[in-house]
């Protein structure tokens, strides 16, 4: 039998359909090829507000003159103004990253939930960049809370806060010194205090110690020579990483491929200098000064296991204060796995509609 892909011709129609293959394994059709009857392509936002999901903004806000960019979710209708949160994620975070999942589950409940990049991430301004800063982090999400300060369409006296993995100790020092701030609730916390850190970095690589150090180290070149060194956030064979553990290794390892798109919005670097202010970072002052109704939500295989939620929910002087431990769930599944942030989004949510109604 002849080939009808043999001549010059079957060889230009064949070429033609490779240059389209990326395209259709991407996911994304060329416009020739769209099926019959699709007027035109959606955006995501488009699709939520078909849906009846949720309302998405793209906003940007100024915090110490850099530009911050953020996703404004908000319900698609409630009667009255809906009450707002903000949200931090983990060590090195960009907002598509866990804040936006709880984001997209707070707004269907209600809430309208800001999340954003920090300075010197993401699509943020800011230099050097990738610094990891808690001092920064604490300051932008009280930049945050002042642009909701300027929406009349939100409810801004009922605010809440939320803080993911490190992001957990961040806004308990927000919570610990904004008034704005009614309600707390932190998941899967990374709990900042020298007895959890020391078991972080027990299992071989720098100590602790070493880390810091090689932090002030970084920082004093920066400051002499203006030259920032890096690195890597996780790395499954170098210990040295910031993050030197498989498990999480091969959670953040994906955010660097195209599957989440180009160019990639996570970098898997910090520049080092982070060290000498990140884990030297005591969230055990800030914890002693919260008084806002305080939900704690933990792993029992969570960084520092139970053992860390404890010290930090012992510390709470707050009367109304809670704590749920979840049986055998590990750490970043409260970052993207449904089985395990859907209960804990319904969660937060009844926590925070209880104490701002």
């Amino acid at each position: 039998m002849q080939s009808t892909m043999g001549g010059p011709r079957g060889r230009r129609t064949m070429l033609k359909f490779l240059s389209a293959t990326p395209l259709l394994l991407a996911g994304i059709a060329p416009t020739h090829l769209r099926a019959k009857g699709a007027d035109k392509m959606r955006t995501i936002a488009e699709s939520a507000l078909a849906a009846r999901a949720y309302r998405t903004e793209a906003v940007n806000f100024q915090s110490h003159g850099v530009s911050l960019a953020g996703t404004l979710f908000t319900p698609i209708s409630t009667p009255t103004p809906p009450p707002c949160v903000v949200i931090l994620g983990p060590f090195g975070f960009v907002k598509e990253m866990s804040p936006m999942e709880y984001a997209t589950r707070l707004a269907r409940a209600g809430f309208a939930a800001l999340i954003f990049d920090p300075r010197f991430s993401g699509e943020s301004g800011g230099t050097p960049r990738r610094l990891e800063s808690p001092t920064a982090k604490i300051a932008d999400v009280g930049a945050a809370i002042d642009f909701l300060m300027t929406r009349t369409d939100l409810a801004t006296n009922k605010l809440a806060a939320l803080g993911i993995c490190q992001g957990s100790s961040e806004m308990i020092a927000v919570a610990a010194s904004d008034p704005r701030v009614k309600v707390l609730a932190t998941v899967s916390g990374q709990y900042l205090y020298r007895e959890n850190l020391e078991g972080f970095f027990g299992g071989g690589g720098p100590t602790l110690d070493e880390r810091i150090a090689r932090g002030r180290k970084a920082k004093a070149a920066f400051e002499t020579s203006g030259v920032v060194e890096y690195t890597a956030v996780v790395d499954p064979l170098d210990k040295a990483a910031g993050l030197p553990w498989p498990p999480i290794n091969a959670w953040y390892q994906p955010w660097t491929t195209p599957k989440w798109g180009e160019p990639s919005r996570w970098e898997n670097r910090y520049a080092t200098m982070s060290d000498a202010e990140v884990w030297t970072f005591d969230v055990d002052p800030y914890a002693a000064q919260v008084k806002v109704p305080t939900l704690l939500i933990h792993g029992e295989q969570s960084d520092g296991l139970v053992a860390a939620v404890t010290h930090v929910f012992d510390r709470i002087p707050a009367t109304d204060k809670h704590m749920d431990v979840i049986a055998d769930v590990f750490h970043t599944r409260f970052y993207d796995d449904p089985l395990v942030i859907e209960p804990a989004a319904t969660r937060v949510a009844d926590w925070f509609r209880s104490h701002l109604n």
